[in-house]
């Protein structure tokens, strides 16, 4: 199955200011799961074609943006170049993740067996362990009015979910097709939940591959504030996590279950973040900017701030 499937998958990795130590680390492991792979750089001050030549790697190309156009336009960028290569399948990689040995081939295995079963797949995405603590995720899917989160390792041919992280998913160029690419809109923050949701709507299922795993981190040093974990984003990614989770909010394909998850979420970090972790004041500012922009829709990359 691995040389058959081999010769379709194009990898396509985001860097944006890239530690060129994890970037040859991730480039090496995906080298013989993939027939190419396309870096795009948004406007990094880091030569990364340089480094990339220097590396003198066949079967890797590099495009450079020449400014920061957010993880969306860059992922389409990335799959439009896939498409003229002649691509099946193109799977997503941001630059601070590592895939197994194997990887692609357990996705595109989970991808065959729920296709053969009648099921139309959106994506696959691998069963991802962070780093720093070693935490696993689990899968989430929409329940009734309840998110379930799941992680058993009993589903072998996956396990059925509403979205799947963007880094580490495998995408059939058919799928995109139909579904349509990345909202670019968005810039950077919940692009994957995003698509996801607009895939389910038009009749598509996503999977999780719990035997497919790769190493992935979420943000900066978690934080924990009174027993909850957080992921420790700065006030401007919290701006783009608060603005999209309204935008999303509104949407006609996003179910109310979903809808009262997303709000449940910023009454959250409004209650922790401004209260408790600094800089306060700009977190609260920030958001709330956010909040606005998101009711107004205004979308984009936020130029000043």
């Amino acid at each position: 199955m691995t040389p058959s499937h081999g010769q379709r998958v194009v990898a396509i990795v985001v860097t944006y200011q890239p530690d060129l130590v994890e970037l040859a680390c991730l480039l090496d492991a995906i080298r013989h799961q993939v027939l190419r792979t396309i870096v795009v750089d948004n406007g990094s001050s880091i030569n990364v074609n340089r480094f990339l030549a220097d590396r003198n790697e066949a079967g890797i190309h590099c495009l450079c943006l020449g400014h920061n156009h957010g993880v969306a336009a860059a992922q389409n960028v990335g799959i439009a170049w896939a498409r003229e290569q002649g691509a099946s399948f193109v799977v997503l990689f941001d630059q601070d993740s590592i895939p197994e040995s194997g990887m692609v081939a357990l996705l595109y295995r989970t991808y065959q067996r729920r296709t053969d079963e009648g099921f139309r797949v959106a994506a696959v995405g691998p069963r991802y362990v962070d780093d720093r603590n070693r935490a696993r995720a689990s899968f989430s899917r929409l329940s009734g009015m309840r998110i379930l989160t799941e992680d058993s390792t009993t589903h072998k041919d996956g396990i059925l979910a509403d979205f799947v992280i963007s880094s580490g998913s495998l995408i059939s160029l058919e799928a995109l097709s139909h579904i349509g690419d990345m909202n670019e809109a968005l810039f950077i923050d919940q692009i994957d939940i995003e698509w996801g949701l607009r895939a389910k709507s038009l009749g598509y299922q996503s999977f999780g591959a719990y035997d497919a795993v790769m190493t992935h981190s979420l943000g900066e040093t978690p934080l924990c504030i009174l027993g909850r974990k957080l992921l420790n984003h700065s006030p401007l990614r919290h701006y783009y996590i608060v603005r999209n989770a309204i935008w999303l909010m509104s949407r006609s394909y996003t179910p109310l279950g979903w809808r009262l998850y997303l709000a449940r979420m910023i009454f959250v970090r409004y209650l922790l973040y401004p209260l408790w972790v600094a800089p306060r004041l700009v977190y609260f500012t920030m958001m709330t900017k956010g909040l606005w922009h998101g009711l107004w829709g205004r979308l984009g990359k936020l130029e000043s701030y």
